[in-house]
């Protein structure tokens, strides 16, 4: 054999055996790569209590991909999708539905008075919404239908103190009785407010501020009398914003039916209410006498069915509990009337009423 076929051979033998290495039984790739990830779980659905609450965090991550082939060149899985969000929570009760994004409630309805059960009617609260009220002091605040009212359309705001010698202020070292401890508190809180009527009494400024003294206070005056006091009897020489409303105690004083004067006080309130449909119209449940009456405790227990009924008419009547006042305000010994202090408190009470109303 020549070199030339020797070398030929050689080269045969190689290709043959390279062959047979390829065709050899070692380890394949996988088969296109692994399987894909899961998809992230789903988030739960929001909390409900109190408000609706804000949307659900999303699912978890996307799911990891599936793992490469131990050899070879298989591609990944695909990755998991990830989880649909939670839906918000449910609305609140009460007031206006909860917004899911925690906007603020709406205004709810009046309540009940806090000496009977409750602050005025909460709104309903989503995200932190502050509850409406109807307003009121701790233990005496009003109760009737006060909800998206804004009375004192102008300022100052005009106010109407309406009812008997109380509301006069008889007694009172300055001749002004609430009304002036009224008037003081709301320039405390550079709020505005004017008081209005046929009669005039008090000091010439409260608070080194001009006092307004008018008022429609007659001293012994009955329910059925005070009525010829407002439209259609007599007009109102300017239409109020507010009216405080304190009668009844003469009515008692002189054993009056209590029936029959609670259906008074039922005309009189439908009386103010037509004349001044936007106005606020705060009841009292009058102060105490400062000695035991029957025909008292019957009237002031009618006093707040009557403002129900007006209330669930849409009408912006109000009570405010001043039977709560301590026998220490009033002057006892047959004198009805309240001290400097009954005053004062009674001014306390009208004012966490109306104070959310006064303009600045």
């Amino acid at each position: 054999m020549n070199r030339t076929s020797f070398f030929s051979q050689i080269v045969l033998l190689a290709v043959a055996l390279g062959a047979t290495a390829c065709s050899s039984n070692g380890a394949t790739s996988e088969d296109g790569g692994g399987h894909p990830g899961t998809g992230g779980q789903a988030a739960t659905a929001g909390s409900s209590s109190g408000g609706g609450s804000s949307a659900g965090t999303g699912g978890r991550s996307q799911g990891s991909g599936g793992a490469l082939g131990t050899s070879g060149s298989g591609t990944g899985g695909a990755p998991g999708a990830g989880g649909a969000p939670g839906t918000g929570g449910a609305p609140a009760t009460g007031g206006a539905s909860g917004a899911p994004s925690g906007a603020a409630g709406g205004a709810g309805t009046g309540g009940v008075p806090s000496g009977d059960g409750g602050r005025g009617g909460a709104g309903g609260r989503a995200g932190g919404g502050a509850a409406g009220q109807s307003g009121g002091a701790s233990g005496s605040t009003s109760m009737g239908g006060t909800s998206g009212l804004n009375p004192c359309k102008a300022s100052p705001c005009v106010v109407l103190p309406l009812g008997d010698s109380i509301t006069h202020g008889f007694s009172s070292s300055d001749d002004a009785g609430y009304r002036g401890a009224l008037f003081k508190l709301a320039v405390a809180a550079n709020q505005k407010v004017t008081f209005i009527g046929s009669l005039s009494n008090g000091p010439s400024t409260v608070s080194g501020q001009m006092f307004p003294k008018n008022h429609e206070g007659h001293d012994g005056i009955t329910a059925t009398g005070i009525a010829s006091y407002v439209p259609p009897k007599k007009a109102f020489t300017t239409t109020p914003h507010i009216v405080l409303l304190h009668i009844g105690t003469n009515d008692m004083t002189s054993n009056a039916n209590p029936t029959t004067t609670a259906s008074q006080l039922d005309s009189l309130v439908t009386d103010i209410v037509q004349a001044a449909p936007d106005a606020l119209v705060v009841v009292a449940k009058i102060v105490p006498l400062g000695y035991s009456n029957t025909n008292y405790d019957q009237y002031i227990a009618k006093i707040p069915d009557v403002v129900k009924a007006h209330a669930s008419k849409n009408e912006h009547v109000v009570m405010i509990d001043m039977s709560t006042l301590p026998g220490s305000d009033i002057r006892g010994n047959g004198n009805v009337h309240p001290t400097d202090k009954g005053y004062a408190d009674m001014a306390d009470l009208w004012y966490g009423v109306i104070k959310g109303y006064l303009p600045n």
